[in-house]
Parts: structure tokens; sequence; C-alpha cells
């Protein structure tokens, strides 16, 4: 009897790839044609359109943008310092990339520069 499960062993890599077939959608909703406008239970509304004026200072470009979203933003910069610390519990990788590689913005050509350090001070959040 014992020898019979050996037998069976070959088809257990096809179970295996077999078995994500069978799990149930993650997303859980049916993929939909001719839905636009967008609805449904996931839809959460229209994007904004936004206008980066590029005849303004490159440091004042994204306020408008910023103004608007700098909650979400500070939300986005603290899931990564969240999962930096995870795996740097000391927080030095998170000190280090807020204050020390934060210069090396200057170093990049411009208007590029200026529109980073213009995100950063419209936002509150650190150059790094």
């Amino acid at each position: 009897m014992a020898g019979q499960g050996w037998a069976l062993l070959p088809l257990l890599p096809l179970l295996v790839l077999a078995l994500p077939a069978w799990a149930p959608d993650p997303y859980g909703e049916e993929c939909r044609n001719k839905m636009y406008p967008p609805s449904g239970p996931t839809f959460k509304g229209n994007v904004p359109t936004y206008v980066i004026n590029l005849d303004l200072p490159p440091s004042k470009r994204w306020d408008d943008l910023m103004r608007d979203k700098k909650t979400e933003l500070k939300t986005v910069v603290q899931n990564i310092k969240d999962i930096a610390n995870t795996f740097f519990p000391s927080g030095k990788v998170v000190d280090i990339v807020d204050n020390k590689i934060a210069h090396l913005t200057a170093t990049l050509p411009y208007p590029f520069n200026e529109e980073l350090q213009g995100i950063a001070n419209s936002s509150g959040i650190p150059l790094g």
C-alpha cells in the first residue's frame, strides 16, 4: 500500500500548477466590457486633471498639485519609510536618505533639481 503513494508523486507538480486556476479572483470583480464611462463597485470617482505650467519657475510648477495631494504623498513616503525601517530597524537608512543624500539632487540637471526642491518645499517632505 505504501508503494502506491510514490506512484502519485509525478502528478504532484501538475496539481500545484492547476491550483491557481481554481483559486478565487483576488480582485473580486469580473472583467467587464463596454463600461465607459467607468462605474461599478471599485470605481472611486474621476481622476482629477492638473496642468503643470512650464512657464512658471521650476520651484513653483508643482505647487497646485502638492497643495491637493500633500496628504497622499506623505502617506506614500511614510509607507516607504516603514518598509525601510522593517529591514533596517535602527532608522539610519531613512536618516541617511532624508538628511545626507538630499544634496545629490543638486547634481541633477536644470530644471529637475529645482522642481524636486519645489515639491519638497510645497509638500513639507524632506528632499531626500
